[in-house]
């Protein structure tokens, strides 16, 4: 009798273990989406801290790319095609990757850059727009293509879930 008791454990372990182990795993895939959300809020907003600094050497694009890339700690981030582009464009990064955008904040329509950066005349990107003196809003907006790990969150959303950051802050200059 004490041996049938502890075979039917063993079975009933059996059946509730993969639900188990997938409910951990989403647990898991929460806790790394909250990490991800989290370190990009961070580096955005050190991003456009770094965007409105004044001083003798003015910042530009790659200087903002190279403090977000620093502070985004374990993610990978690249600039976007057309950084200063306003708005947004709809191009989505591949799997657990992001782009980098610097532009105008809200009520922002005169400047899309940081003060640093060369001005350049439209083309296949906007035209760029420093700027230079005054208080102008700049963004810096993230865009990330976070891929779960578990088959449950890829069935789900088999493109990922992308999380778009943005940090607006008033140039000092």
């Amino acid at each position: 009798m004490r041996w049938r008791k502890h075979g039917q454990s063993l079975v009933e372990m059996a059946m509730i273990a993969p639900f188990l182990l997938m409910i951990l795993m989403m647990v898991i895939d929460c806790g790394r989406a909250a990490y991800t959300y989290s370190t990009l809020a961070a580096a955005a907003r050190e991003g456009a801290r770094s965007a409105i600094t004044t001083g003798s050497n003015r910042p530009d694009n790659s200087r903002v790319l190279g403090t977000v890339i620093n502070n985004a700690i374990g993610l990978s981030l690249v600039g976007g095609t057309c950084p200063n582009n306003s708005p947004i464009p709809a191009t989505l990064p591949s799997a657990d990757r992001g782009l980098v955008y610097v532009g105008p904040g809200a009520g922002n329509s005169t400047t899309n850059a940081p003060a640093g950066q060369a001005p350049a005349g439209a083309g296949a990107c906007q035209a760029v727009v420093p700027s230079y003196a005054g208080h102008y809003a700049l963004t810096v907006t993230i865009k990330y293509n976070f891929e779960p790990l578990t088959p449950f969150g890829t069935q789900f959303f088999p493109n990922g879930i992308v999380m778009t950051v943005t940090s607006t802050m008033s140039t000092e200059y």
